[in-house]
């Protein structure tokens, strides 16, 4: 990482800290006796949350018949792992925050976009049956935080994003070509909050690395799902894009998807895009 974004970086006094529910779950998810009361434990000590996570059970997303009033009665119903993912996404809310007026870009349909990455991605890894050491938890996660950097840009470097959004619409290149040029890559300040963070090799390099998967190295694999699922959520329009973001997809060959399985995903996303809309960023404004 470039020595002066480094600097600027540890120049950030109130730089968040890990969201405590969101490190719980990540603890969770480690445990071999993880469960679904345990889960619900940790959620029942954030109402706010809480509430959120039954507002969107109860959306037209997931169309349900019956009404679900508790956040047991969620889990029953929606099942742990789809719970753990919710909790996941909403967690940051409590670091970021979604109504930062000063920054270029909307946070809420950033976030939106992180969301659908981390679906697309665990979708995708679900395609890839032969593929036994990946799990779609895993990569909700790594899908989910692939962007946390550009939350990091909008909230103390929203005049910096806005010269770049300038050479970005002056260039019509893409938005990490135009940060790289610029000096604040999302990619290394997400790598750098992931450090802080403490999370895992593999989480910090999917997170440098998924804009160009073949310099990961060992986790080449890894990045290039994230990397796949990122072009998709884009082409689709899901969340906050760019209109001068590459359209076209490239699917690296390691990943051994067929384009039917990759279209699948895609008609997938697609069909619910509309559903996740309104379901989480109504979640998210309440």
């Amino acid at each position: 990482m470039p020595p002066l974004l480094v600097k600027r970086l540890e120049e950030i006094k109130d730089l968040p800290p890990m969201p405590n529910t969101l490190h719980r779950v990540l603890m969770e998810m480690d445990r071999v006796t993880s469960s679904g009361k345990s889960l619900e434990k940790i959620i029942k000590e954030d109402p706010m949350l809480a509430a959120k996570i039954l507002r969107i059970a109860n959306s037209p997303f997931y169309g349900l018949v019956r009404q679900v009033n508790s956040i047991a009665h969620a889990i029953t119903i929606l099942g742990f792992d789809e719970i753990r993912n919710l909790v996941l996404g909403l967690s940051l809310t409590q670091a970021f925050g979604f109504n930062n007026k000063k920054s270029p870009v909307p946070m809420a349909e950033l976030w939106l976009h992180s969301m659908a990455v981390a679906t697309a991605s665990s979708w995708l890894v679900n395609e890839m049956n032969g593929n036994q050491h990946f799990d779609q938890e895993e990569f909700f996660t790594m899908g989910l935080l692939h962007d946390i950097g550009r939350f990091i840009i909008c909230n103390f470097f929203a005049k910096d994003l806005k010269d770049i959004l300038d050479f970005q619409e002056k260039e019509k290149c893409t938005l990490a070509y135009a940060e790289e040029r610029y000096g604040l890559s999302h990619a290394e300040v997400g790598a750098y909050l992931a450090t802080k963070w403490g999370l895992g090799e593999r989480m910090v390099n999917v997170i440098r690395y998924h804009h160009y998967p073949k310099s990961a190295g060992d986790d080449l694999e890894a990045c290039s799902v994230v990397f796949l699922a990122d072009q998709l959520c884009h082409k689709l329009n899901i969340g906050w894009s760019n209109k001068w973001q590459d359209k076209t997809i490239k699917v690296p060959k390691i990943l051994s998807l067929s384009k039917d399985q990759v279209k699948n995903v895609a008609k997938r996303m697609k069909s619910q895009s509309e559903e996740l809309k309104s379901s989480w960023l109504s979640a998210v404004g309440g």
